[in-house]
């Protein structure tokens, strides 16, 4: 969308007395495509997210500054919005009694983005299920290990906990271990009310395992920025392209930012030569 075509746009919405969230998205339709770079088309990314809010009543009552700062996310991370890929998810809520998007990142959104650095060779997860064995732990001669062997691959099993492991150029193999019980308690409060971890909650015990995972893979900005943003309602206000991230504790981060301390206590990760 040319300049010219999104302040036609922008003034068509700010003309009509109740604007639609579909008017407000195709208004920023300009903006989207600055933040997407070409990485993806511009016209096909505005109607997934029309296409994704237009199946969710919920959505469409949400404030439009939490809706247009979902999908602005997005577009900066350079994700596919919808279920189809995985990557990004809009999903509404409810704060305080209103109603508004949060953006949750998918399991292939974040090897998506770990990919991008260049630097990892591959990266994987695998979930540790009942009858599995698994044993973990370091000697003189392995150094840090982990040994699993499943006992059969029928995925209709109950998993106990996820691996995330990624093979570094140059570097060899970090490891990031997680019990059921740590993934769960990383869940957010709202995780049983028709989000990804309610409906998919496999996929999101996996990109659990990918952020316990994250400090110890090569630095990216998009990383850093998604684990910031993922799961927190994130705004933007029409003809600001800044995003302000509104975490569950008040407090308020600009993006973009450095990704999560690589000292906290709450992660567990291994690195093997």
């Amino acid at each position: 969308m040319s300049d010219l075509a999104g302040k036609i746009a922008t003034k068509q919405v700010a003309t009509k007395s109740n604007p639609t969230i579909r008017d407000l998205v195709q208004a920023q339709q300009a903006a989207i495509e600055t933040q997407l770079a070409g990485a993806l088309n511009s016209a096909a990314f505005v109607r997934a997210a029309i296409s994704v809010i237009a199946q969710s009543p919920q959505l469409q009552q949400a404030t439009p500054a939490s809706v247009l700062g979902g999908i602005m996310l997005a577009a900066q991370l350079k994700l596919e919005i919808g279920p189809a890929l995985g990557h990004f998810y809009l999903t509404p809520r409810k704060e305080k009694g209103v109603q508004i998007c949060l953006p949750i990142i998918g399991y292939q959104g974040y090897i998506e983005l770990a990919y991008r650095s260049g630097r990892i060779e591959k990266i994987e997860t695998f979930l540790v299920r009942d009858g599995d064995k698994f044993d973990h732990g370091a000697n003189s001669e392995r150094g840090r290990f982990f040994d699993w062997n499943p006992a059969d691959y029928d995925e209709t099993r109950s998993w106990t906990g996820v691996v995330a492991m990624a093979k570094i150029k140059g570097a060899g193999t970090v490891w990031a271990y997680l019990p059921r019980e740590k993934v769960e308690a990383r869940r957010p409060s709202y995780w049983d009310k028709g989000t990804p971890w309610q409906t998919n909650p496999e996929e999101m015990a996996r990109k659990t395992g990918i952020r316990a995972l994250a400090p110890y893979l090569p630095k990216s900005t998009d990383l850093g920025r998604a684990i910031e943003a993922d799961e927190q309602k994130v705004e933007s206000i029409a003809g600001v392209h800044e995003l302000v991230v509104t975490r569950d504790d008040a407090e308020l981060a600009v993006l973009p930012v450095a990704p999560l301390d690589p000292a906290d206590p709450d992660y567990v990760a291994e690195a093997g030569a």
